[in-house]
């Protein structure tokens, strides 16, 4: 894992969780990112909204990304702009190291939670910069009190341009209670776009993962039944914005082989094994080594002398018509 640290303005700093390709995932050419916005009600981010959670979308294949934003702790006459002008500038930063930080285009989802779902919410209803896709954890949606800072109307601002959305929260929750991510899923709705929502029974405002990690030690921000927002949200974004490839699965090809066929069964095929001798001969003295079989060429192709990428996709071309 790569750590990568940016100053955003005078008060923001964005910390980025990378992934770097190797050989032996070369399936892998780039990545989601994940762009955290911790709660805090703009007085402070919360560090249980905000590592773990990149963490956790880490452990899935993004490249994740904590803003730790402009709050009134940092800048005691902050308004909405300060925060929300470092988050869109945290997405310009993002998609412009695209190719340095392996980021796939089109491909760069943002999450907020409470404020900073109050804050991911108003960026992607009024930023010139905003993510292909979003998710809002009992977000703060409809103006409040109960917050620092308060910003453009959200809900009436929703059109067809508002990112697809993923929202999630509790029905007990106290601080944002279930009208506000009802009114952005029904504002959504009302604009055609895409979204899924999920209201849990019980629990209580600022859950987090919900479980051990984030709890502060407290009983009642472990919560089982809510932590199952995590693997909803991570299958809806793969539904959103598509998965890795994986030969024969869910990259489009039709073919029986590849270079992700495992060699053993490449050199099984007479007409398959003569395609892959003619292209590297040096395969042969590969297969020596037992372990070799299991491994795709894409997977060996470092132990391959000289082997370019162009040679690897022309004979993956030639593998898939047979």
């Amino acid at each position: 894992m790569k750590l990568v640290q940016k100053t955003i303005g005078e008060h923001a700093v964005l910390t980025g969780y990378l992934h770097e390709p190797s050989q032996e995932l070369g399936n892998i050419k780039a990545y989601p990112a994940m762009l955290v916005l911790p709660g805090g009600g703009f007085r402070f981010c919360s560090e249980r909204e905000g590592e773990p959670v990149a963490m956790a979308f880490f452990a899935e294949g993004y490249q994740t990304f904590v803003l730790d934003y402009t709050t009134v702790t940092k800048k005691p006459d902050a308004v909405m702009a300060d925060p929300m002008r470092d988050t869109e500038e945290a997405l310009t930063l993002i998609r412009g190291e695209s190719e340095e930080w392996h980021i796939a285009e089109g491909k760069v989802a943002m999450i907020g939670f409470s404020g900073g779902g109050h804050l991911a919410s108003a960026v992607a209803t009024h930023g010139k910069e905003r993510p292909d896709v979003l998710v809002l954890g009992y977000p703060g949606i409809i103006h409040s009190d109960l917050r620092a800072l308060d910003c453009p109307d959200i809900v009436e601002s929703v059109d067809s341009q508002t990112p697809p959305t993923f929202l999630f929260s509790t029905r007990d929750d106290q601080v944002t209670p279930p009208a506000h991510p009802l009114a952005f899923a029904q504002a959504l709705n009302t604009a055609g776009v895409a979204f899924e929502l999920h209201i849990f029974r019980s629990g209580v405002h600022g859950l987090s993962l919900g479980k051990t990690l984030t709890s502060s030690g407290f009983r009642d921000n472990v919560n089982a039944d809510f932590a199952a927002w995590f693997p909803m949200c991570v299958r809806w974004l793969r539904d959103m914005l598509g998965d890795f490839t994986v030969y024969g699965v869910n990259d489009g090809r039709t073919g029986r082989y590849s270079i992700d066929t495992p060699l053993s069964e490449l050199l099984a095929c007479e007409e398959a094994k003569t395609l892959v001798v003619e292209a590297f001969p040096a395969v042969e003295r590969i297969t020596v080594n037992p372990m070799a079989g299991h491994m795709s060429l894409r997977q060996i192709k470092g132990m391959l002398p000289g082997v370019s990428e162009e040679a690897m996709e022309k004979l993956d071309g030639a593998l898939l018509k047979l």
